[in-house]
């Protein structure tokens, strides 16, 4: 339903549909492809769990949506109707107003969509308030590409997380926000051959696997100094924060205000 600040829908520059691209795709070579910001299958919470019950039916797998949170009631209505029908998703996949995109406009990218440590304890406290946390999954994104970030994370609750940015940075982005124009210099974005080339996939294969094996080493040497075996076992209780005027705050006070918050809407 959302990635990050990318509410526009899907778009790729004309420049980069070359007839591979447009053979996949279907569409006409090197034209602008605009892809909906919205599905044709759904308008509603109703429908929008008809349509999971849909696919899970057909395919025999776990469904879920992944969404941006805008506000303390973006769950609400959904949470309400799984808990009144068994219906909804198996998991979802929240991203952070701060998730990046190479396709959307500054405004959006700027503005719009809640980060991700703010959206984060608002899904947990809906669903939990209407029962039916234990029957999702969520996985958190929105620049978790840290161990402290992903031990933060976990700690408000989420199950797992993605993480692309950092996969990104790994192979080669140094974010010249060139994405959309065909015209990426170190061949991550681009469909150009010669720009391409300086993709070299038999050395950046390594730095991804070592990105991913440090970062693993990392949360758990954090876990271990928080006492713990396995970060899956992160509590609220861990988590402490700093304002600016030195207030330091637990996780666990936050969360029972955002529990307060959620709770006492009717």
């Amino acid at each position: 339903m959302a990635q990050g600040a990318k509410t526009r829908g899907g778009h790729i520059d004309a420049e980069k549909v070359n007839p591979e691209i447009a053979e996949i795709r279907k569409v006409t070579p090197y034209k602008a492809i605009d892809s909906p910001n919205r599905f044709y299958q759904y308008n509603d919470v109703k429908s929008m769990c008809d349509f999971i019950e849909k696919i899970r039916e057909h395919t025999g797998i776990p469904v879920g949506i992944k969404m941006v949170i805008g506000g303390t009631d973006s769950v609400e209505e959904l949470a309400s109707y799984m808990k009144e029908t068994g219906k909804g998703p198996d998991f979802i996949s929240l991203d952070g107003g701060e998730g990046g995109t190479g396709a959307s406009y500054q405004e959006l990218i700027d503005s719009v969509g809640l980060p991700i440590k703010s959206a984060l304890p608002i899904l947990v406290s809906t669903l939990e308030k209407y029962g039916v946390r234990n029957r999702v999954k969520i996985i958190a994104s929105g620049k978790l590409f840290t161990p402290d970030r992903i031990a933060i994370a976990l700690a408000m609750g989420a199950d797992l997380v993605n993480i692309a940015r950092g996969f990104m940075i790994a192979i080669g982005c140094i974010q010249t926000m060139k994405c959309h124009s065909n015209a990426c210099p170190v061949g991550v974005a681009t469909t150009d051959p010669e720009l391409q080339k300086a993709l070299v996939i038999d050395e950046k294969k390594y730095r991804v696997v070592n990105f991913l094996v440090t970062l693993r080493k990392g949360l758990f040497r954090i876990s271990a100094a928080a006492g713990l075996d396995s970060p899956i076992h992160f509590q609220p209780k861990h988590i402490s924060y700093k304002d600016d005027k030195g207030i330091v705050t637990s996780l666990e006070d936050i969360m029972k205000e955002v529990n307060g918050q959620i709770g006492s809407r009717q």
